[in-house]
C-alpha cells in the first residue's frame, strides 16, 4: 500500500516583494512522480530548494512523512555536487556508498555507472570531464545514495536522447521499488514517462 510521503500545501515564495512561485499545492505518495514544469522563472528551482529543506517557503506548509523529517531520506540533483579534485569518478561514488554504511566492497557503484553507460570514464578525475559527463557523475552520486525520495532539477541538461532515455529508466525503477520522484524538466518524454501528477508553473509578477 502507498503512504502519503509529502504533501505541500499553498507553497509560495517572495523576495523584496516580488512574488517568485505562486502558491502551490500537490501531493506525493510512495510509488509515484510529480513532475514540474514551466517557462524559465516560473520558480521551479525555487520549489525544488524548498523541499529539499533549502529555501524557505514564504507562505504554505510542507507536511512531510516521519522518514523524512531530517531529510535523510531524501537525495538531490540540483546542480553539481561538490567534487574532490584528487578522488576519480569511482571513488566519489564508493565514498558516498561508505558514508551511507554500505560496505566498502559494494558492487553498487559499478552497477549504476554501466547502467548510465559511462563505465569508461570511473577512473577519471572531474576536472577532465565534459559538461554532459559532470551531469551524469552527478545524477549517479543521487541515485547512488540511499533515499524515498529524489528530488531532481532539469535531469536532461546536456544530455543526448539516449542518456535521457537510461535516467528515465533509473527513475521509473525508483518508483517500481517505491520510492518517489519530484522533478522539474522541459523535456516531454520525461513527463510522459514519469508523471502521475504535473503541475504546470507559471511566470509570477
Amino acid at each position: 500500500m502507498s503512504e502519503t510521503l509529502v504533501e505541500v500545501s499553498g507553497v509560495s515564495k517572495t523576495v523584496y516583494g516580488r512574488e517568485i512561485l505562486a502558491p502551490v499545492s500537490f501531493a506525493l505518495s510512495t510509488g509515484e512522480g510529480v513532475v514540474l514544469t514551466g517557462p524559465n522563472g516560473s520558480g521551479k528551482t525555487t520549489l525544488l530548494k524548498i523541499l529539499a529543506g533549502r529555501d524557505l517557503a514564504t507562505e504554505g506548509t510542507i507536511e512531510v512523512h516521519d522518514s523524512l523529517k531530517h531529510r535523510a531520506g531524501i537525495a538531490t540533483v540540483l546542480g553539481d555536487p561538490p567534487y574532490f579534485e584528487d578522488l576519480t569518478v569511482l571513488e566519489h561514488l564508493r565514498f558516498v556508498c561508505v558514508s551511507w554504511g554500505e560496505s566498502p566492497d559494494t558492487s553498487e557503484p559499478e552497477r549504476i555507472l554501466a547502467a548510465l553507460k559511462i563505465s569508461r570514464i570511473q577512473d577519471s578525475f572531474p576536472l577532465e570531464l565534459s559538461s554532459g559527463e559532470r551531469q551524469l557523475v552527478s545524477l549517479a552520486i543521487g541515485f547512488i545514495r540511499p533515499s524515498e525520495l529524489m528530488i531532481l532539477d532539469e535531469p536532461e541538461q546536456r544530455l543526448d536522447i539516449e542518456r535521457r532515455a537510461l535516467v528515465a529508466e533509473l527513475l521509473l525503477d525508483k518508483k517500481r521499488n517505491g520510492g518517489a520522484v519530484v522533478m522539474a524538466t522541459h523535456d516531454p518524454q520525461f513527463v510522459e514517462a514519469l508523471a502521475d501528477s504535473h503541475v504546470a508553473l507559471g511566470i509570477t509578477g
